[in-house]
């Protein structure tokens, strides 16, 4: 089978993966989903433009991926306060629940916030009501239950900031301002067929 024609089957795949999740509200241009990934949030899910998903991705809390996001296979984003469970005499089992019609609309409205350029690894965890800034790295099998810095790197249970992505802010302006310059587009034909064009850092 030819490249072509796989490339246009895996982002057939990724169209299809989006109609069929309602919670998906926004897809940007250019979006990879992988396979096995489930989606549910009560308001909705947001995903910017160049983003990649991979595959068994459990995001089930509101969401709202910014562009460039890198997500590594088995992420999960988990709603922090999902479920009841301090209610006398009532099992959590049976609780208010955040999709319920009942519940609770600070907790019900609660999202996972990614900002541009954020680099999730391997399995970790992100806690609803979290917002990782602009450029942060999470290291595989974290578990977010806070906020990140724009271009730290955390890792850790609960993840902590063990670096920076960038340790001079003229970096973090020169990166900023080739990437609002550059052009960048995917392709599901491979790395080879991306285009990749930085802006200039100067301008």
């Amino acid at each position: 089978m030819s490249s072509i024609l796989k490339a246009g089957l895996r982002r057939l795949a990724t169209r299809w993966r989006v109609w069929s999740h309602a919670s998906i509200k926004h897809c940007g241009a250019d979006v990879h989903i992988g396979t096995g990934c489930r989606f549910w949030a009560g308001r909705g899910i947001s995903i910017g433009a160049q983003s990649y998903i991979g595959k068994e991705v459990s995001i089930e809390t509101n969401a709202e991926i910014g562009r460039y996001a890198l997500i590594a296979n088995r992420v999960a984003f988990v709603g922090k306060n999902d479920h009841e469970y301090s209610r006398l005499g009532v099992p959590t089992r049976f609780g208010r629940w955040v999709g319920g019609a009942d519940a609770d609309p600070e907790l019900a409205s609660s999202a996972v916030v990614l900002e541009d350029d954020v680099w999730l690894g391997y399995a970790c965890i992100v806690l609803s009501g979290v917002r990782i800034g602009r450029g942060a790295i999470v290291a595989a099998g974290a578990v977010v239950v806070n906020d990140v810095p724009p271009y730290s790197i955390v890792g850790g249970v609960p993840a902590r900031v063990i670096g920076q992505r960038y340790t001079d802010p003229m970096q973090i302006q020169a990166h900023e301002r080739a990437l609002a310059t550059g052009k960048f587009s995917f392709s599901e034909r491979g790395y080879e067929h991306w285009i990749v064009q930085p802006g200039d850092p100067q301008s």
